[in-house]
Formats: C-alpha cells, structure tokens, sequence
C-alpha cells in the first residue's frame, strides 16, 4: 500500500508518496499508532479520520463484522480495505493511500550534529524531487554550516531523533523533551536553546550528550533510562501524534528507543471464511447492509445480478427474495443475535467433522490417513486445500502487548479521535493442515499432571504476569492443555517451515482449545497470501500420513534436546520473575511474531516430551 504523507504544521502541506508496505502489516507492524521507518525518514500511521473511505473496498465476513462490533459498538458498519485506485499511476505525488505523518518530529544533521523540531520549518527542509522514487524523500538541514556550498538534493539526509517518551497508563507518545531535559539544571533560562546531539558508542546503555550551544547546558539521556528514569522527565502532556491531539494525562513517562519492538501491539480479530448452508432469509439478514437500503424490487435484481458477494442467491426467484427483505424490514431490521466472544467455535465444529456438503470456493477441508504410531496423540489429520482468513484492526497497545485473544486490554488506544465507523481490514487465502489431539488422553493428562510443581510454578507466574500489568487473572485458564497444545504447534511449525517452501515467518498457527464446557484439542497450521489465487499447495500436502510422520517423527527428537541445554531444560519461572515459559528459547521453541498467537508464552518441551523424568510428559 501507498504511503502518503502531509501536515501544515511541518509546511508539508501538499500529500507525496513517500514509500509502502504490504496490506497485511497494517495489522500486524505497520497499523494505525505505529511508528514505520522508511529509507531516510520515519513516520507514525495516522488515525481513521484521515483516511479516505470512498477509495476503500468493502469486505463481506458477516463473524467477523459481528465481533468487532461486540468490542466496538453497533455504530461500526463494514470492514475496509486500505484506500487503492485501480485506475491510479505511480504518480509520487499522489492523494490516494494511507497518511501519514513524520514522528518523531525531531531530527539530527549526520554533519553538525545539530539537533531540532521540523515545526517551525525553515531549519530543516524536505527535499522530494525524485520523481518516481518516493523512498528517496529526505529532510535536509538547510543552515548546516558544513554543507553551505551543497545543493539541497546533494546534501546528506537528516536522522530523526532517536529517543521518545511514552505513557505507561494511556498509550500516550511524544518527542523526548530535549530543551526542558538539557535545561532543567540551569540557574537562567536560555532563550536560543541551539541543540546538538553527540552519540559514543557502548553497550551499557544510551551513551548520548545533548548540548545548547547558546547557554553550554549539557545533559546525558543515560539519566532518564531505567526503571528510575521517570523522576529526571516531566509528566506526561497525553499526545497522540496519530490524532494529532493532546488530552489531559500527567501520568509518568518511560524512555523509549525509536524502533523499539514493544512500542506498538496490535489488537485485531481474525475468523475464518465458513461456508454457509443457510436459508435464504439467513443470507439476507447476514448482508442487511446491503439490502436494507434497496428502495425496489426491480432494482434488488439488477444488485444480487451484479454483486459478487451476493451469489448464493441469484437462484432465488426475485418475488420470493422481495418478500423476504419487506418481512425484515418490517420487524425493524434483522436482531443481532448473542455471540459468546470466540470466533473459533464455529471453526472447529467444521474442522474437527469435515463435509464435503460446506465447501466452496474459498474453503475446502478433507481427511486423511492419520501417521502411524500417532493413535494415542493425534485424532484425525485435515489437509485445508483453500482457506480465506479476514484479520481486522480493532484498536492497539503500547509497552505491554494484549493477552491472547484479548480485544479489550485495558490499556487500548483507539484508532480514532471520534467514534469509529469502520476499521481497517484486510483478507489472505492460503492452505493449512489441522490436527486434532485425542480429547480423553488429553483430559486425562491434564487431571493427572494438575498438580505438579512445574505447573503450579506456571500458574503462579501468570498471577504475577497479571498483577503486574494491572490486568484481571483468570484462575479457570487450562494452562496444561494450552501449553501442551502450543508447544506441539512450535515445533511442528520450526519443522514444517524447513520442508513446505515457506519462511518461517509467513506460516501462522491458530489454536482451539474450547470451553470448559465444550473442551476442544486442535491446531491449524496455515500459510496465506494476499494475492487472489493464494498459494501453491506446498504445505497441505505435508499433511499426507508419509510426509506427516517424517515431520512428527523430527519434531519431538528436536523436543528431547536443545543447544541451550541444561539452562533451558531446568528453566522454571519463580518468584518475582513472570515469565510465561519454562523449557523454551530461541533455540527450540520461539517463533517470529507474525506467527505465534501468544507473542513466545506458555511453551515448555517437558509439557510434551520427558526431559524432566518426573511424570510430567504426555508422551512417554
């Protein structure tokens, strides 16, 4: 997608396309709040109300649209794709794409080493002549002494200021406040406040001076790191920079480095595209956006003849379809029905009993031989030829990342200064292999092992993990199923991604375990693609019986042993540590974040494999 960027407040009031990203980061790393670093600048995603909706595509996921409006209110109406033209060139001065903004908005010359504010403009000027190359944009300090006699397009691009602040309690985000930090010792107050900035190279932390050149006042940023930091920095003034507003906070700040990977967490829903094998009044109340607008029957034809998403009922003879709209409407609009909050319900009925009767074009899911030997573990195998997955954009955190599935943290940042009408989302198709655990030895082994010290020490570091983070513990979370259940998806995804022909990165895992009512054991394996035709079918056909048991077979010899072994074998989180691991590293368990559900928690080999000789193990 195209990045565009403008503000007045920088005198860059003309939008330019300055770089792009994938329509998948924006839910994952490059969302709305979120700091993307381009080639010679870096800029924050600006919030919903700077979009543009009319240049956006619709996306039909009726589930999906129903839980985000369960987080976010009845208010929200669609699900949007990032603004395209289809008919638009490559013109870098183009209006159509997401906006953004600079941030931080200080910058450093690499030459004088000078350190200032891009607003007021005059100091420092963007240079963006490039034509076609967009990603060449640059800010250039126009008064740098050391390069009087060079062109602007000549000179060496500005850096922007490395530290920021944020807020430990609202998700605030602010430039580090460079002039009242340097000048907090002084006796007399400076008037020019002339910055530069001189960085020493070290490993004990930011060895950084901040000098003003008018009054000498110098001041290390090492004083504001730390857990202790707060004290040296003025309270937080609640800015967002991606609402470019400002909201009464005073809450502490914490120093943070530009690029750091907890500044931003993103809150999203995903579901599954399921076929539907509804009725037709069904149909009509799940695409009521639609239909509730539809003034005639004679023009309800001409949109079910013209509208894709709309297909399943172009058999429906027009009088019969008119009359199931004029019986809705009349009941004042189709009642939303109560939804228990987990998308995956609905999911795992249709994995764990296949049928050939709920297929379609974007989802098509058959049995297959289980591996020999893997009886007592595995209950069926599932080879997912299509699948379609819609992620939305809900909101986002900073500093601390949601809990798994959490689409309301407490301390979630909007994605818009008013009330959110739409979000952003995006659809991928791929292919994937679900395995289903056998339930029985599964409940039987997590009564068994209830009890056992690595396990209590689990659950207790989950108490602190919550008391930490102000966030309310869950004492009826199934631990052992989970991490059990998690682990053995960690290692058949390090194997799987060394044989299927994708990075590791681009295959994703998605969990069920159920409710305690209705406990379930399964793991879906999937690789997507934003593309149309999806993917080439390298990784569902690892899910044959001869190819699976190859890849079972090496996943738990891999489980037995580790590089970083004893240290991570006898690994238990303990007191006051909240470590949501055991015997797991980056060695033998943890995955990028772009596939693991629980950002590298609850993972722990003994869970699986007998690395411990107490009894813990589910296999022998």
């Amino acid at each position: 997608m195209k990045l565009t960027a403008g503000s007045s407040a920088t005198g860059w009031r003309d939008p330019s396309r300055i770089g792009q990203v994938r329509p998948s980061h924006l839910m994952t790393t490059a969302g709305v709040g979120s700091v993307v670093d381009l080639p010679t600048m870096s800029v924050i995603v600006r919030s919903l109300d700077a979009w543009s909706p009319e240049r956006q595509e619709t996306i039909q996921e009726p589930r999906l649209l129903t839980e985000v409006q369960r987080v976010l209110g009845q208010q929200v109406r669609a699900l949007r794709k990032a603004p395209w033209d289809p008919s638009e060139t490559d013109d870098p001065y183009t209006r159509v794409g997401v906006p953004v903004t600079p941030f931080p908005g200080w910058v450093r010359c690499p030459r004088c080493h000078r350190l200032g504010p891009l607003d007021p403009p005059g100091q420092f000027e963007l240079v963006h002549r490039y034509g076609r190359r967009p990603d060449l944009a640059k800010w250039v300090h126009a008064q740098c002494q050391k390069q009087a006699t060079t062109r602007d397009v000549n000179k060496r691009a500005c850096v922007p200021a490395r530290f920021i602040v944020t807020c430990e309690r609202s998700g605030h985000l602010d430039d580090f406040p460079y002039v009242e930090f340097v000048h907090a010792n002084a006796t007399q107050p400076c008037g020019g406040a002339k910055l530069t900035m001189i960085d020493s190279a070290s490993t004990l932390g930011p060895q950084v001076t901040v000098k003003c050149a008018e009054c000498g006042a110098a001041r290390s940023i090492q004083e504001a790191a730390g857990q202790d930091g707060w004290q040296k920095l003025p309270v937080c003034r609640g800015r967002h920079p991606h609402q470019q507003r400002f909201e009464p906070c005073g809450a502490n700040l914490r120093l943070m480095v530009l690029g750091a990977s907890n500044l931003w967490f993103s809150v999203t829903a995903s579901a599954l595209h399921l076929p539907q094998s509804e009725s037709v009044e069904d149909q009509v109340r799940s695409h009521w956006e639609i239909f509730g607008e539809v003034p005639s029957q004679k023009f309800l034809q001409v949109m079910v003849d013209g509208m894709n998403e709309l297909r399943g009922l172009r058999s429906v003879p027009s009088e019969e379809l008119w009359a199931v709209v004029e019986k809705i409407r009349a009941a004042g609009g189709p009642r939303t029905s109560e939804r228990s909050g987990d998308l995956l319900e609905d999911e795992w009925r249709l994995l764990a009993k296949p049928t050939t009767q709920r297929q379609d074009a974007d989802f098509r899911a058959v049995p297959t031989a289980t591996p020999a030997g893997y009886d007592q573990l595995l209950e069926q195998v599932v080879q997912v030829t299509r699948l379609r997955e819609v992620q939305a954009l809900v909101a986002f955190t900073r500093i601390s990342a949601p809990d798994r599935r959490d689409l309301a943290p407490r301390n979630r940042v909007s994605l818009s200064r008013g009330t959110i009408q739409w979000v952003p989302a995006a659809e991928q198709r791929g292919e994937g292999i679900f395995l289903q655990l056998r339930e029985e030895a599964v409940a039987r082994w997590a009564g068994k092992v209830a009890d056992h010290p690595r396990l209590v020490a689990l659950k207790q570091a989950h108490q602190r993990w919550c008391h930490n983070r102000a966030q309310p513990y869950q004492p009826g979370f199934p631990v052992a199923r989970f991490v059990l259940l998690h682990t053995f998806s960690h290692l058949l995804m390090r194997q799987v991604a060394l044989e299927c022909g994708y990075s590791s990165s681009s295959i994703r895992e998605r969990l069920y375990i159920g409710r305690p009512a209705q406990p379930a054991a399964g793991l879906l394996l999937s690789t997507a693609a934003s593309d149309s035709e999806g993917t080439l079918g390298g990784l569902v056909a690892l899910g044959s019986a001869r190819y699976l048991k190859r890849l079972l077979d090496q996943s738990l010899e891999d489980a037995a042993r580790c590089s970083s072994d004893p240290l991570c074998a006898e690994h238990i989180p303990e007191d006051p540590s909240d470590t949501l691991h055991a015997a797991a590293c980056h060695a033998c368990l943890f995955a990028s974040e772009t596939s693991c559900e629980t950002n590298n928690r609850w993972l722990d080999r003994a869970f699986l494999v007998d690395i411990t000789g107490d009894g813990l193990a589910f296999l022998p």
